[in-house]
């Protein structure tokens, strides 16, 4: 009796590891915690803003029994502005001193061992599991925040380490304006700088970059500038990236975004640099209203008449029953929950896609359908028109770069974990 043949083993693809999703807590911290409450979170963790963190004890407490990364922002960056200091939370904080707006000179030497001992101090107190190094603005190639900021990493790592904190992961706010990120000899010399200093991930800040204002050519650029950072061997996450985060994670230029809650997809500081008008007051945004087929945020008023329309439900209403049950109702009556559970979803099913495969699938599944949808919402709300341009236009820039070939590397993802130095390949 012959034998017959064993089954030639196949081969799996590899899964690739998850890409990252940061949710920012800052006043919406409700919307998070009724989704901790339900069991209903599939994203990496919460960043935390240091001069609100009394009100978020609890948030943190449940975030870590539920495996989530707890990321301090200390808002140094906002400390070294005009605006920074006028808010009386963020002049309140231990590390803000007396002297404010800080300069480089202050954060220098014994300058940076006071403020990171401050630091890890409040990463101690508060059960963080990662921190956001200190970091300024670099407004040029030579800028002299950029050793200052370096020092302050190496100091935050040491305060760290001294009170056995030693699996506390550090990422460092890469905060550029888009003249230096833009600029290959200005990433050079800063990722000489980095591969230096004793930080697990990248955050990119780039001013001015919104998703909602990115043309073809901005989205390029960012691109290619964000895969020449991916010799450092690091994570990569951008930050305020909104919808236009989806494309450059599907592109491979970026591992991981971090978001607001419903709004915050916009990275600009001209604000914080000049001084308030007589009558500024604070004020809290309203929940705008994500439309997920279309990738962009509109007012309650907008959406609602859009949705009055005959068949606009049908194309652009939530059709997550998990998520609204009750369609464009409960979108309206609960926004931020709508946004938070179609971003982690957006994301997942991102991440699940093979590396190689996702530019293709994001400009066929997203891209292509989103850019004929917008075609109809122009057609019924002329304000749509702007939406549909910059979906057009990303469209045919993408699809070209996909065109040329594979991306030539990937970003890391974060993982919350300590990246060995040993691991990483410098410039």
């Amino acid at each position: 009796m012959a034998i017959p043949d064993a089954p030639k083993p196949r081969l799996l693809r590899a899964v690739s590891p998850p890409l990252g999703a940061y949710f920012r807590v800052g006043r919406d911290h409700l919307a998070l915690q009724a989704l901790l409450a339900s069991d209903r979170h599939n994203f990496t963790g919460l960043v935390y803003d240091a001069h609100d963190a009394d009100q978020h004890d609890e948030l943190r407490r449940v975030a870590r029994e539920r495996h989530l990364e707890t990321v301090l922002d200390p808002k140094a960056f906002e400390l070294s502005t005009v605006r920074g200091p006028l808010n009386q939370k963020l002049a309140a904080l231990a590390w803000a001193g007396t002297q404010l707006p800080h300069d480089p000179g202050q954060l220098s030497g014994a300058g940076a061992h006071w403020m990171t001992t401050l630091v890890a101090d409040e990463v101690a107190r508060r059960h963080y599991s990662a921190v956001l190094s200190p970091t300024h603005l670099l407004s040029s190639v030579g800028d002299e925040w950029l050793s200052v900021d370096i020092q302050l990493a190496r100091s935050l790592r040491r305060a760290l380490d001294e009170r056995g904190l030693q699996k506390v992961t550090i990422y460092f706010p890469l905060t550029l304006r888009s003249k230096v990120f833009h600029n290959s000899t200005a990433r050079d010399t800063v990722m000489r700088a980095l591969a230096e200093a004793p930080i697990d991930a990248v955050w990119l800040r780039i001013h001015p970059f919104s998703s909602s204002q990115a043309g073809p050519l901005v989205l390029r650029s960012y691109i290619e500038a964000a895969r020449h950072l991916h010799r450092l061997g690091l994570p990569i996450v951008g930050e305020r990236t909104g919808t236009a985060g989806l494309a450059l994670m599907a592109f491979g230029a970026i591992g991981g975004i971090e978001s607001g809650v419903a709004h915050g997809e916009r990275f600009d500081v001209n604000d914080l640099f000049k001084p308030p008008r007589p009558g500024d007051k604070p004020f809290a945004p309203s929940p705008r209203v994500y439309l997920s087929p279309l990738g962009v945020f509109v007012s309650r008023a907008q959406a609602a008449a859009l949705m009055s329309r005959p068949r606009m439900q049908a194309a652009f209403g939530c059709r997550d029953t998990d998520c609204c049950a009750r369609g464009h109702a409960d979108t309206n009556r609960d926004p931020r929950r709508h946004f938070l559970l179609q971003r982690q979803r957006e994301v997942t099913e991102l991440g699940l896609r093979p590396e190689p495969v996702r530019a293709g699938i994001y400009l066929e599944d997203f891209l292509r359908p989103a850019t004929d949808l917008a075609l109809r919402a122009a057609k019924v709300d002329p304000l749509f028109e702007s939406a549909r341009q910059r979906l057009e236009h990303w469209r045919l820039a993408l699809g070209a770069i996909h065109k040329s070939g594979p991306p030539p590397s990937f970003a890391k993802t974060p993982d919350g974990q300590r990246t060995h130095p040993s691991l990483r390949r410098t410039a």
